[in-house]
């Protein structure tokens, strides 16, 4: 067997013991890192959470619910082939008008998620680097210009979408 032990190792100085002991845990907490005015800034918080994989999967999941919304909006205010055959049954004015809500409502969560993604894109992307080339500034400000362009279009669509909703409520008979 190699190595030292306990017989080869020197003794410890005087007044200490052979065993190693953690040192003793102050009794205060130490101050915060960052003072309490800067610990809600965005360059702080930017810092902690993932803001850019969270922007990519609101995104995500929004490019996706207006993709179904739109599938469930084109479906919806089909006529049914059983018109053409047989005569149309007798919730079919029910089941376009039910379809057509469940569209809507798929396509204003849909846009919420594109403007949420692009909002967080803005507020917690990082700054361009001192010292960036002409080509990276140009980048930079292209991909805010269309982060910005994106949150714009979703809120006026948002906005279209109530208006179309409240609009065409039906008259009570």
């Amino acid at each position: 067997m190699s190595g030292p032990n306990y017989a080869s190792m020197p003794p410890p100085p005087p007044g200490q013991t052979a065993t190693w002991m953690p040192p003793p845990a102050p009794l205060t907490a130490p101050p915060p890192s960052v003072p309490m005015s800067q610990r809600l800034a965005p360059e702080h918080l930017g810092a902690r959470l993932p803001w850019a994989f969270l922007a990519f999967l609101s995104q995500s999941i929004g490019l996706l619910l207006v993709f179904v919304g739109g599938l469930i909006a084109v479906t919806a205010g089909v006529v049914p082939p059983s018109c053409f055959t047989g005569g149309c049954g007798t919730g079919t004015e029910a089941n376009v008008a039910w379809g057509i809500m469940a569209a809507r409502l798929l396509i204003v969560l849909g846009l919420f998620g594109l403007a949420a993604g692009a909002g967080l894109h803005l507020q917690f992307r990082p700054a361009l680097a001192a010292g960036a080339s002409p080509e990276e500034t140009r980048a930079y400000i292209a991909r805010r210009r269309g982060e910005f362009l994106l949150l714009a279009l979703t809120i006026v669509l948002l906005f279209l979408m109530v208006w179309w909703s409240v609009a065409t409520l039906p008259t009570p008979a």
